[in-house]
């Protein structure tokens, strides 16, 4: 059944950048809801590009399909997540009719034009789901993907490609709107409404976590002003000022810290240094809008200052090859190796154009005495000087190297029983080996990285150069969101040394367990009554412990749980297995 392959370029050819999803009958937790990709956010901002979606046809032919939501396709969701005819019915009366809704399990999503709305979830005080509103960063499954409860295609009462021009948006104060019709029904109840928050409320973004998307961004900034990515244009300070709000919006006090804006801005300068240090230029204006404060910084000075030194303009590379060939005026081999050198120069300045140097044309016959110097002479010393590294590599390992180390500015890679994982700041990710071969896929002009061929040798070197145990420790611990916990019960930082491809979404606090009053109240109801009630807690608190330090099995007992239905079996089973990665469950 080959979904992914036979909908996706639909669903792109109309603007929806479709994504691939775990195959609906692959086994493990989420299968068919979650994506396979580990960066899929970003096409929530941008379509795939032609190459990535060659990859995904060819790799997930029968996946299921995910729409991110964001600017790409300007679309969000509404997914209602009760059963309650109700509070369905009070929804749906709240909003604007769609003429795109999705049924799946049970609920229903309704599509929408997205406008910026922050992402929500209204829960009641039991802390059951009603509603939850899916913007940026959240993704969807679509039509004809197979749900993997039912095993049946999910179903719409249009085709969303022909429905497209009919999508409304949604309220400013969404979250507002659906509130006010909730709350009266909800407190019929007996119950009430959460705090607003986020779309996770009891998740906790790791502060590791938060560093690496901060470097991400900051790295994506830097090619911004250098003009490598010209998705957007910003000078120099209006990075900065991109840097500060994004820090401010996107991770300020998501753990209980707030990380400095000034962080921020510091790696981008970091990266900008870097960068003019291997040979890069700044382009025109990147100074525009900087105070005289700003100017004063230290690296900022000093960006100045070796911009100045790298950049060419035609005047300046005139007045240099004029200067030179004074020297020795008459030897024509000279005035030759100077008009070579020239070219190489300033083909390593970025932003010192082709064009440019043709109009030195009559300044390189002047230098020769009159002899001629062809324009295809020029050509081809500008195009083998502005080869990059990738494309002067002489080897597949060569290539290898340098797109590891452009992928390591991401997080360090390691390949690690026949997988890639990639350190975010508080655990290493799995990467699949398309993602790779993607990244290989990105370098042209080198005759060695052409084909499918060359980009599968070339992603075999990676692994190779990566090749490195991910746990460098033998002790057993558990990776909170605030650190890593040993067997001693010391809180450590996060670091790759530990190994952990999981990060719990919650911090590790001992001094507020007294605080856990539903879980106690539990407890106390399960067992009160009886006389060995401290001692069931204690064995339960200890085969708890066990399990989540991966200890368990080497105790070689069963926990079993004895008791009439409905009296916290399964309620007390379903709180161990989300303290546990979905692969251990």
């Amino acid at each position: 059944m080959t979904i992914f392959q036979d909908n996706a370029p639909r669903y792109w050819d109309a603007g929806i950048p479709v994504i691939p999803l775990k195959r609906w009958n692959s086994p493990g937790s989420g299968a068919g809801k979650a994506p396979i990709i580990s960066d899929w956010t970003q096409y929530g901002e941008t379509m795939p590009s032609e190459g990535i979606r060659q990859l995904w046809l060819g790799s997930y032919a029968n996946s299921n399909l995910g729409l991110p939501f964001g600017e790409a396709s300007g679309l969000c969701a509404l997914d209602i997540d009760t059963e309650d005819e109700e509070l369905i019915a009070a929804i749906r009366d709240a909003i604007p009719p769609t003429p795109w809704v999705r049924i799946g399990h049970k609920g229903m999503g309704l599509m929408y034009r997205w406008r910026g709305q922050p992402n929500f979830k209204l829960r009641d005080s039991d802390n059951n789901s009603i509603v939850e509103f899916l913007g940026k960063g959240n993704q969807m499954v679509v039509p004809p993907s197979i749900h993997p409860k039912t095993e049946k295609p999910y179903t719409s009462d249009a085709d969303l490609v022909d429905v497209l021009d009919k999508i409304v948006a949604l309220p400013a104060d969404i979250e507002d709107v659906l509130r006010n019709a909730l709350e009266p029904i909800v407190g019929k109840m007996g119950l009430s409404l959460g705090q607003a928050g986020r779309s996770s409320p009891i998740e906790v973004v790791p502060e590791g976590n938060r560093d690496i998307m901060l470097v991400r961004y900051a790295g994506y900034l830097a090619r911004v002003v250098l003009g490598i990515d010209k998705s957007h244009k910003f000078t120099l300070a209006e990075a900065m000022q991109q840097m500060h709000t994004w820090v401010l919006e996107k991770t300020a006090s998501v753990s209980g810290d707030d990380i400095d804006p000034d962080k921020g801005v510091a790696k981008l300068l970091e990266f900008l240094l870097k960068d003019l240090e291997g040979g890069k230029t700044l382009p025109t204006g990147w100074d525009e809008g900087l105070t005289d404060k700003q100017r004063e910084h230290e690296v900022i000075a000093r960006m100045i200052e070796m911009n100045e030194v790298k950049r060419w303009t035609i005047t300046r590379a005139r007045d240099w090859l004029e200067a030179r060939v004074a020297g020795k005026p008459g030897d024509f081999d000279y005035a030759w190796e100077s008009i070579e050198k020239l070219v190489s120069e300033v083909a390593q300045d970025d932003n010192f154009s082709e064009a440019s140097l043709m109009q030195l044309l009559g300044d390189f016959k002047r230098a020769m005495g009159g002899n001629t110097v062809s324009r295809a002479d020029v050509k081809r010393m500008w195009t083998e000087a502005k080869r990059t590294d990738h494309e002067q590599a002489e080897d597949h390992e060569a290539i290898a190297r340098a797109i590891y180390e452009d992928i390591c500015r991401g997080g360090e890679l390691r390949y690690h029983n026949q997988q890639f994982y990639q350190w975010n700041g508080s655990c290493f990710e799995r990467k699949e080996d398309t993602e790779i071969i993607a990244e290989v896929s990105k370098v042209k002009g080198n005759v060695l990285n052409r084909r499918q061929n060359d980009y599968v040798a070339v992603t075999k070197m990676i692994a190779v150069i990566a090749t490195k145990p991910l746990e460098e420790t033998t002790d057993h611990g558990i990776n909170f969101a605030n650190g890593y916990l040993d067997s001693g019960l010391v809180l450590h930082e996060h670091d790759p040394k530990f190994g952990c491809t999981f990060t719990l979404p919650f911090n590790y606090i001992p001094e507020r367990a007294a605080e856990a009053n539903k879980w106690l109240a539990f407890l106390e109801d399960c067992w009160g009554d009886d006389d060995d009630y401290l001692e069931k807690v204690d064995a339960l608190q200890e085969a708890f412990a066990a399990t989540l330090f991966g200890k368990a099995t080497t105790y070689q007992r069963v926990v079993l749980l004895y008791g009439r239905g409905g009296t916290g079996k399964s309620q007390m089973l379903e709180i161990i297995q989300s303290l546990m990665p979905p692969d251990a469950k």
